[in-house]
């Protein structure tokens, strides 16, 4: 049975700016500042949902925040 919706898909481009966002946000997960750490934490959900399991270190919900 075929689909009625169209696949979309990121670009090479896309995926690239996604990849370094995450690095960033993976960086900044770490400061020393709660309310910074927390945000970053909070995003870095949102670009790993963004880019829809593209095989990417993913501990938001892990023990391995060392606060």
């Amino acid at each position: 049975m075929a689909s009625e919706y169209e696949v979309i898909a990121l670009n090479d481009d896309e995926k690239e700016r996604l990849h370094r966002c995450y690095d960033d946000l993976m960086s900044l997960s770490q400061s020393k500042i709660p309310s910074v750490r927390a945000a970053a934490r909070e995003a870095v959900a949102s670009v790993a949902q963004a880019l829809n399991g593209q095989g990417l270190r993913y501990e938001l919900y892990t023990n391995n925040w060392s606060d």
